[in-house]
């Protein structure tokens, strides 16, 4: 109990969980004797998500679901004035995250279990490859499924996948409005129009506009985002849901904030003097343009009373411009000599490179079709709901590096580079001479998806239940880089091929002893292929020479688990996990890239959601956790990492955000976000320090109207949420204390 006296937030969780189990006991003894209390409700009440189509993609209560989810829902969304992805993943634990790799939101990396999750994000289920910055206007609610989930998501999901859940038309009205304003000239303008067109159909509009600044940028952001929506025979024997996402986005990059890092000198700690607003960038180059278009339609057809089937096709692209600055601790100190561990500090310099390796244009695309059918059958006194699916994709990626050069006069490139010492302060507003020579390589990816899954959920008794399911996957993919000319093959760039037949599972067992428990013990795995398209470093592998004859690596995770949940209003959930690769890419003694790594990570997991009182609502989660690095490369660098936690993995992080209602439309709640330390690279050389977020939110909520007051980082914590992906050379500071007001009209 020592550490849990250090840490109040994670001792008041485990102190409100226990504190519950008396009653638990009483309800169990009650239920023995009388009828279980009939409650009359929606799917979603409050802050509490009683069923998903995430996990099964067939309707399915939460405590039928032998796998951990967490749901963040449009309620707690809309309390906290989420925004952007990352501001709705705040609410499930265990997330950590990675320094982007391409500068900006649209390339963090989502660590989920110790394992990154980058290239496993979905939208409505359907696998969203694109480098965009995802915001939250069309999104009605994000699940996050923990575990290897290849049975209905495929390749990847080693730690989970995200899930985002798009806003539909449906038969009730809605005309809103929202105004957003607040700290760093936050001005966002969003719209939810839902307008019933017919008995039995349905027109929907979600709209965005924003011009804001932002905590690190010298620059600001501009948002404008359009999701129109028909869907008609709602209810009927065919539902048809036709759809368009527009969302185009200007902004910087910002690479973070370097350490005081570098091979030869070695972690000397945080740059000194930094705040959360110092921009370590150029601003009159960096830039981003993000433009994402997708079209997608989805049919479901009721065969008969038990038999449906549905298609979903989509086709998605993604361009993308980006100019980026990548700053670090210079090679040399002020006096021209090279780094050593016992180079003074003040000696040190900053180098910002403006990078051409991250200056670049992505034009990606994706066609995929999902074809499933669901069943409703029994044999027996056993009930089944047996789907079968059949997933069908192209994905493409096509880049270009831009030839930004600092010496017109050599034939190389020479990147422009400015470096200024580290006393001398950080100045954004540094000017760079060069020319950009065009499109110097571009690449191209290419990967073709062939899947066939089948899944069944069994009810053996009102108390036993299972579910079942078995995924085969063809992946084939072919890589090639070319020059400068964009057509001529590069020498020994490829084009690199492979193909891997791929079959992983999930398999659950549930217990229902009371209609107030369950419990779980489930197990499943995945794989990562070689030349995986992840858009996204920490997944991606980037098909060559190296890793071309090389089979998948294999994830595999097991849970056992629980959900409790109580008269007042509350459930429940919780827990034990396991997360493996057990053949992660490594080299071997003879510098041969070769599958005999290992990894792991363990722990238990808590989420409390619902009504504490008809007025009083909480979300809250805790994940405590441990990983162990059991084999790595051969190499010194690589063995140094041997019995080591692996990176992103928190000892204890969580969060809580609860709400209460005074009465007369008047609402106050508030929360907070912690972490304990995070090791930013396998070696173990620096962690992320440990921080608690506070934040609070007061409004007056009304029938027609709202008025809502968010206040972030009360008080004022400089921390760092995320570090560079496996180096201790850059960190990602955290928002300064914010406030925002958001005003919201129904018309």
């Amino acid at each position: 109990m020592e550490r849990f006296k250090r840490r109040p937030l994670a001792a008041a969780m485990l102190v409100a969980f226990s504190a519950s189990a008396p009653e638990w006991a009483l309800a169990q003894a009650q239920s023995e004797q009388t009828l279980p209390e009939v409650r009359v409700r929606g799917a979603q009440e409050g802050f509490t998500t009683e069923s998903t189509s995430s996990a099964t993609r067939t309707e399915t209560p939460l405590r039928d679901i032998p796998q951990i989810i967490n749901t963040v829902p449009q309620s707690l969304i809309r309390s906290q004035a989420a925004t952007t992805l990352g501001d709705a993943l705040r609410n499930v634990p265990g997330i950590t995250y990675a320094a982007p790799e391409g500068g900006t939101q649209a390339n963090n990396v989502y660590y989920i279990r110790g394992f990154p999750a980058g290239g496993d994000i979905f939208l409505d289920a359907v696998r969203d490859i694109g480098e965009y910055n995802r915001d939250l206007f069309n999104i009605e609610q994000v699940d996050v499924l923990k575990g290897p989930s290849s049975l209905m998501f495929g390749r990847g999901s080693t730690g989970g996948v995200i899930n985002q859940v798009s806003k539909t038309p449906g038969l009730l009205g809605r005309r809103e409005i929202a105004l957003e304003v607040g700290s760093e000239e936050k001005k966002r303008l969003t719209a939810d129009l839902n307008v019933k067109t017919g008995e039995a159909s349905a027109f929907r509009l979600n709209a965005l506009w924003e011009d804001s600044g932002y905590y690190r940028y010298p620059q600001g952001i501009e948002k404008v985002g359009i999701a129109p929506s028909f869907r008609f025979g709602i209810g009927e024997k065919t539902d048809v849901t036709l759809s368009y996402y527009y969302l185009k986005t200007n902004d910087v990059t910002d690479y973070g904030q370097p350490t005081l890092y570098s091979a030869a000198m070695g972690f000397r700690g945080f740059w000194p003097d930094a705040d959360a607003k110092t921009y370590f960038g150029l601003a009159q180059y960096d830039r981003t343009e993000h433009e994402t278009n997708m079209f997608t339609a989805r049919i479901d057809h009721q065969l008969s009373g038990s038999l449906q089937v549905r298609e979903t096709l989509r086709w998605a692209g993604y361009k993308r411009d980006v100019e980026a600055t990548i700053p670090s601790v210079a090679a040399k100190d002020i006096n021209g000599k090279a780094l050593t561990a016992t180079t003074p500090i003040e000696q040190l310099q900053l180098q910002r490179q403006h990078d051409k390796g991250r200056t670049k244009v992505n034009d990606d695309d994706a066609i995929i079709s999902q074809t499933e059918l669901t069943w409703k059958v029994a044999s027996g006194s056993v009930k089944h709901t047996l789907l079968g699916g059949v997933e069908l994709a192209r994905e493409r990626l096509n880049r270009y590096n831009k030839g930004l050069d600092a010496n017109p006069a050599t034939q190389a490139l020479d990147a422009p580079v400015v470096t200024t010492p580290l006393v001398a302060g950080v100045d954004p507003n540094v000017s760079l001479s060069f020319i950009d020579r065009g499109p110097f390589q571009r690449a191209i990816s290419e990967a073709t998806t062939v899947a066939f899954y089948a899944q069944d959920q069994l009810e053996f008794s009102p108390q036993w239940k299972a579910l079942l399911g078995v995924r085969w996957e063809r992946y084939e993919t072919e890589a090639q880089t070319f020059d400068e000319s964009g057509f001529t093959p590069a020498n020994g760039t490829g084009p690199f091929k492979r193909t891997d037949n791929m079959l992983s599972g999930r398999a659950g067992l549930i217990w229902q002893p009371t209609a107030a428990q369950s419990y779980y013990v489930s197990a499943g795995n995945s794989y990562n292929p070689s030349g995986e398209l992840g858009v996204y470093g920490a997944t991606g592998t980037n098909l060559s020479a190296i890793n071309d004859d090389l089979k998948p690596e294999e994830n595999r995770g097991s849970e056992v688990g629980a959900q409790w949940d109580f008269r007042t209003g509350i459930s429940l959930r919780t827990a034990l996990f396991r997360n493996e690769k057990i053949n992660q890419r490594i080299t071997d003694d003879t510098g041969t890239t070769v599958l005999g790594g290992k990894r792991r990570v363990d722990g238990i997991e808590l989420q409390v959601t619902g009504h504490i009182t008809p007025n009083w609502d909480v979300n809250a989660g805790m994940a405590v956790m441990s990983g162990e690095i059991l084999t790595a490369s051969a190499t010194p660098a690589g063995q140094n990492t041997v019995g080591k936690r692996p990176l992103g993995v928190p000892t204890e992080a969580g969060n809580v955000w609860t709400v209460y209602r005074l009465g007369g439309g008047w609402e106050v709640g508030g929360g907070a976000f912690w972490s304990q330390e995070v090791w930013m690279d396998d070696a173990n050389t620096a962690q992320l320090p440990e921080y608690v977020r506070w934040d609070a939110t007061l409004a007056y909520v009304q029938k027609k109207y709202e008025i809502r007051l968010n206040l972030m980082n009360l008080t004022d914590e400089f921390y760092y949420y995320g570090a560079y992906n496996n180096s201790p050379s850059r960190v990602l500071p955290a928002a300064p204390r914010q406030g925002f007001l958001t005003m919201r009209y129904n018309f």
